[in-house]
Order: structure tokens, then sequence, then C-alpha cells
């Protein structure tokens, strides 16, 4: 074999050797990765599983039984107790106006005074006249008592004497008519007249309207008529006061059933010290009639709603793998009725007692584990009280 070829065969031979050596190598530091890297995935695995579950704190409330009264939903318009426009009934110019758009004025109190110069003038010699005729109507009873005079005379003084005061009468009404009072107590409105301005009989000067006490009326059907009578409970709600729920009474049944309708006309009174109320105002209202229903109520916070219907999260009591006593919670579809006071209805699936979770409920699942919060700040609705 010539020197060449032998060198060629050890540079071979050298070469394989590095190749496997390299190799080898590699094969021992990728091998070292993936162990560190499957020893991490182990580690990390391991720890989740001897991890702590989470618990999510909820505040909970049982599901109640209660009594409540049915309801009647009507809609209806609220008016003043009293209220009309002020106006006048004889014709005159303003001479005097006394009072300010939205005063607050008493029965009595004098609103517009209206020119009654002519009739002053007419009054004062009506009232020289009414005198002339009572002396003379005096000096004929006395000489009538001695038979000086006839008593077609004394008779005929009699009725000048009469005339004299009619008249007098009519002109003090007159000038009275043109001084214009509050009619009762109350709020007045905007004021529409001016000073100077002329009047005619009928023409409205300011609206006044007395809101211490509200009346609505609204209709029901004929069927509750038999449930429905003077003096029953009636709440309202108003779009100006959503959230304030007004306590008043039924104070009139209107006693024709409208044919057509078979409607019955109600009357409703409210309190109104603070003045919230106005006439005008549409008015949802619910009367309650005497009979009850047993229901089972959950406070409107617990229920939550899906595109599957309504739903409220229930706890239950249970044990972990290692025996622990544990706090859990089930999804639970059900059927919501009438709300009320905070309060809602479940027609279907819910029972009394049950545990409801009245907040953080965006952080629940089925299966999800809690722990109870005491929540004070929401209290079982009271039952109705029904006549």
């Amino acid at each position: 074999m010539t020197a060449p070829s032998r060198t060629k065969m050890i540079l071979r031979s050298i070469f394989s050797w590095k190749m496997l050596f390299m190799l080898i190598g590699s094969v021992v530091i990728f091998g070292g990765v993936f162990f560190k890297i499957f020893s991490g995935f182990a580690a990390m695995q391991a720890a989740m599983a001897n991890a702590p579950v989470p618990v999510v704190n909820v505040s909970a409330q049982p599901a109640a039984e209660q009594d409540w009264g049915v309801e009647v939903s009507a809609i209806g318009v609220l008016e003043a107790n009293r209220g009309v426009d002020v106006t006048t009934s004889v014709a005159g110019l303003v001479q005097q106006i006394r009072f300010e758009s939205g005063e607050n004025v008493t029965q009595g109190q004098v609103l517009v005074q209206l020119d009654a110069d002519v009739e002053r003038a007419n009054l004062a010699s009506a009232q020289a006249s009414l005198k002339l005729a009572k002396a003379d109507l005096e000096r004929g009873q006395s000489l009538r008592t001695t038979d000086n005079i006839s008593k077609a005379t004394l008779e005929q003084r009699q009725s000048q004497y009469e005339v004299a005061a009619a008249e007098v009468a009519a002109l003090s009404a007159q000038i009275e008519k043109k001084v214009i009072s509050a009619p009762f107590t109350g709020e007045l409105g905007i004021r529409k007249v001016n000073v100077g301005q002329y009047l005619d009989p009928g023409n409205p000067i300011v609206n006044i309207q007395d809101i211490s006490k509200m009346l609505v009326n609204f209709s029901i059907s004929q069927k509750e008529l038999s449930d429905l009578k003077v003096g029953q409970a009636v709440r309202m709600t108003t779009d100006a006061y959503p959230i304030t729920t007004f306590e008043g009474t039924v104070t009139a049944i209107e006693p024709l059933v409208n044919q057509q309708t078979g409607m019955v006309e109600i009357q409703g009174t409210f309190n109104n010290a603070e003045g919230l109320l106005r006439p005008g105002m549409f008015a949802k209202l619910a009367v309650l009639l005497p009979s009850r229903m047993h229901v089972v109520v959950v406070p409107q916070v617990a229920l939550s709603y899906s595109l599957y219907g309504d739903y409220v999260y229930v706890a239950k009591e249970g044990k972990s793998e290692q025996g622990e006593a544990i706090t859990t919670v089930e999804r639970r579809i059900v059927k919501s009725g009438e709300r009320r006071d905070g309060f809602v209805l479940v027609e279907d699936g819910l029972k009394s007692g049950e545990i409801v979770v009245t907040s953080g409920q965006l952080k629940l699942d089925s299966g999800t584990r809690v722990a109870i919060v005491k929540d004070e700040t929401l209290a079982l609705p009271e039952q109705v009280p029904v006549e």
C-alpha cells in the first residue's frame, strides 16, 4: 500500500471517531436539556395537584316561604285633591296683582284687585239714598201711630227703603267680586294676567292646586270587583321616582261597570306631605286584594339571566376527597315571576330553605367551592298584611 493511501485511511478513521464523539456529546447535551424540561413539568404538575383548591367568598341567603297578597296592576293619572283655574265672574281692568307665580297661598288670600272706582261711587250714592229712605220710613211709622198718614203712604215708604237697601247690597256684591281671592289653600301656577289688562268673565288668571293629597283614577276588571272594597291598600310608583313606592288607599269605587270594556273605575288617595307627586303624572298602581298566595321568594340580586333562562346559584354542603367539609354551588335554572320590593317570586326550580348566592356570581360556575360571608344588607320581605 502506498504512503498516500495509508494517509487517506488514517484521516478517514480520525474523522469517523470525531463524528462519533460529536454525536455522543450532542445526545448527552440534548438528553440533559429534555430531562430538565420534563422534570420541571412533572414538578409543576405535582405542585398543582397538591395546591389547595381556590375558594370564592360569596354572600348567600335562604329562599323563604312567604304569604303574598295577590296584586292587580293598573295604570292611572294623578290629579290634585282640588285644582281649578282662578277666574273672574265680572269684567274689569286689572288694578293690582298681589301674588307671585308658584307661591303658596291660603284660602281667602287676595290675588287680584280689579278697578272698582265707579262701583264705589255708585255705592256711596246708593247708601245716601238708603239713609234718606230709612229716615222717611221711621217718620212715617211715627206718624202712622197717630193716623197722620195713610197706610198706603207708609207702605210706599217701606218699599222705597227696601229698594234702596237692595241697591246697596247689589253694588257691595259687585265690588266684592272685583276682589279675586284664593278659593282654597294651595300652590299657584304661572300668572296669566298683567296689570292694566282688561278681563272678561271666565278669563283665566292663575291655576291653583291643592297637592297636600293626590288622587289617582284607574280601571280594573269587573272580575276583581268582588275582592275590592274601599280602604284597601294601593301601591304606586311613578317615572319621576322609579325606586320610591307610595302607599295609598282605595277611596271610591264607581258603581257603574263600563259595558264596552267590562272595567270599573277606581279612585285612590295618596298623602303628599313632601310634595313629590304632581298632577298629570302617570302612575303604575298595584291594588292588594284579600286573597293570598304561599310562595317561595329570593332577593332579586340572586337572580341571573342567560339565553337558556333565569338561574340562581344554590350552595350545597359536601366533603372533599380528603374527607373535609366543603361548600360548593350548583347552577340551577328557575322560573321567576312577580317582583316586589327587591324580591322575586320563584314559581319553579327552588325549594324553601335552599341557600342561594346573592353576590359574587360572576366568579362562579357549577362545582365552584365557596365560603359564605354573612350579608346583613338584605332582609327577608315582610308579609303583606291582608284585611
